[in-house]
């Protein structure tokens, strides 16, 4: 039989080099288990990145780092260990969570910010200078002024090249999983989900908003929240069977809290 996971961790995961794991075992903890309100066991989050291509050594590494610098907090019961976040870790994940789940616009943004910023995601203006929709503007800035877009330089409107790259790669891996990938079990449903939210979640961080005023012509980086959205919900059913279900030395997860229903715009 066809391993169609395969080809995705292949060219959507392990395709940068050495894989950051502790960094794809925040995108877990922040996908399925911060909106549960609970730890998850090392067997199960195990079994996971087994199925990621995740060596146990490297599993071992990171999550060892991830306590190390307070991200994450190891507890016990009896045998078994379990793993979440701590306060440091959730007051880093709630901010992303927003960039990361947040629903398609339906309008264009209409109020911006410009400040004097280091974070990735304004629209360049100037060295050090960004542009964010108001909603999304980075907390830690300097001198900032905010307001509406009269008129902008043709140069802003560019999108750079690594953008555009990392756009194609996304739209690619949507098409994978629209056209090719079916999942054979619940666990390969919540692998695929977790390469896509892995993925779009180093892209929203990374790269800024582009409304459409300022986008090239038929950009396909328009529709990607609203796609990946799509995608993700489309997988959810049966990895979310998985999650509920107790396995070989792990118990069920709970039900997921409201925030959870609400990803991409979602209403349960």
């Amino acid at each position: 039989m066809t391993d169609l996971l395969r080809p995705l961790l292949d060219e959507y995961l392990h395709d940068q080099g050495r894989l950051r794991v502790w960094s794809l075992i925040v995108t877990i903890l922040g996908d399925t288990v911060e909106t549960r309100q609970e730890t998850i066991s090392t067997t199960r989050l195990g079994v996971l990145l087994d199925r990621l291509g995740v060596g146990q050594p490297a599993q071992k590494t990171a999550l060892s780092r991830l306590v190390k610098d307070g991200w994450a907090e190891r507890s016990k019961e009896g045998r078994n260990t379990f793993y979440g976040f701590t306060a440091k870790g959730r007051d880093a994940f709630v901010p992303a969570s927003r960039l990361v789940y947040a629903a398609a616009r339906t309008e264009e943004p209409v109020h911006w910010l410009m400040a004097v910023s280091d974070d990735p995601r304004g629209l360049p203006v100037a060295p050090g200078v960004g542009l964010w929709p108001v909603d999304f503007a980075p907390r830690d800035r300097g001198f900032s002024v905010a307001g509406r877009i009269e008129s902008l330089p043709d140069e802003i409107r560019a999108v750079s090249p690594e953008h555009q790259a990392e756009t194609d790669t996304l739209t690619a891996l949507l098409r994978y999983l629209d056209v090719t990938f079916a999942p054979d079990t619940g666990l390969d449903a919540l692998a695929a989900r977790t390469v896509l939210v892995h993925r779009w979640r180093r892209y929203v961080l990374r790269y800024p908003e582009v409304p459409a005023r300022l986008a090239p012509e038929g950009w396909a980086g328009l529709k990607l929240r609203e796609n990946i959205g799509a995608a993700y919900w489309s997988l959810t059913g049966p990895a979310e069977e998985w999650l509920q279900a107790a396995g070989p030395g792990f118990r069920r997860l709970k039900t997921p809290g409201p925030m959870y229903w609400e990803r991409f715009g979602f209403r349960k």
